[in-house]
């Protein structure tokens, strides 16, 4: 993994988690409701997103803020009429959504972790017969790195196909009118300041997922009878084990970090056009 994707500590994760696979995204705040068993107690304050900005803006990102701040806007002409650019965004955001909530599956439509992989995985650790903690941990990081890898590279399509909605409506934004074109000129700033480290707290979200797995992993593993006639993995990868559970919360991040880039987007509309993207 580079050295983007280590940016800061990973959070503290509590061992086995368990939260409904149901549980809904919230719209007004989907990546906090797509993490939230990954998190211990509620804080005492929230933070106010004043405060959470510096933490998200990169030193070059900050210059061209500031550019941004110091600077007209440059006049625009749009290429589309606003009902049409519109009409093709909603469209284009459809069809990222169908792509966020499509499973996360191997090219031949297996599962990541299915249950002779495991095994196989487990009996190269040493596993039923001696249960070394660095050895489960191990064998819980190969797991899982197919899944950590798919995640991320379905996190950063969805992300794409909504910034290119983003960038199509910029210029129909800004011819609008003067108003309209500043808050777009500072929306662009905004994004582009914060890309890099949005990009490496999403990277190390997906790998506190994975640090969430190896605990239950270790857990499973430790509980079982001594001695262990069969590892009981087709219940760990079942409907309702805890295998399953950590791939459907990967997949419910990538329709949270869609429905967050989506909710920015339409928020830009709503203050400028006047119009609804959802």
């Amino acid at each position: 993994m580079n050295a983007a994707l280590q940016w800061g500590p990973r959070p503290l994760i509590t061992p086995r988690l368990r939260t409904p696979l149901h549980r809904p995204v919230s719209l007004r705040r989907p990546l906090a409701s797509a993490t939230a068993a990954l998190r211990g107690p509620a804080p005492a304050r929230v933070r106010h997103g004043a405060e959470l900005l510096p933490e998200l803006v990169d030193f070059e990102g900050a210059m061209q803020l500031a550019h941004a701040l110091q600077t007209a806007p440059t006049p625009a002409s749009a290429l589309l009429p606003v009902d049409v650019a519109l009409a093709r965004a909603k469209r284009r955001l459809a069809a990222a959504e169908d792509e966020a909530r499509e499973p996360l599956r191997a090219l031949s439509g297996a599962s990541f972790v299915p249950p002779e992989r495991i095994e196989r995985v487990l009996a190269r650790a040493g596993v039923p017969q001696a249960r070394r903690r660095k050895a489960i941990g191990n064998a819980a990081r190969e797991l899982f790195e197919p899944l950590e890898t798919r995640t991320l590279q379905r996190i950063g399509s969805v992300r794409r196909l909504v910034g290119e909605v983003r960038r199509e409506l910029g210029p129909v934004i800004a011819a609008t009118g003067p108003e309209a074109a500043r808050l777009e000129q500072l929306d662009a700033a905004l994004g582009a300041a914060t890309v890099a480290r949005s990009d490496a707290l999403l990277s190390r979200a997906v790998g506190a997922l994975g640090d969430a797995f190896a605990a239950d992993l270790e857990q499973a593993v430790i509980a079982l009878p001594k001695p262990c006639p069969a590892i009981p993995v087709a219940a760990w990868t079942g409907e309702g084990g805890f295998v399953a559970e950590h791939v459907a919360r990967c997949e419910g991040f990538v329709v949270a970090a869609f429905v967050h880039e989506r909710a920015r987007v339409d928020l830009l509309v709503r203050n400028t056009l006047r119009e609804r993207l959802v």
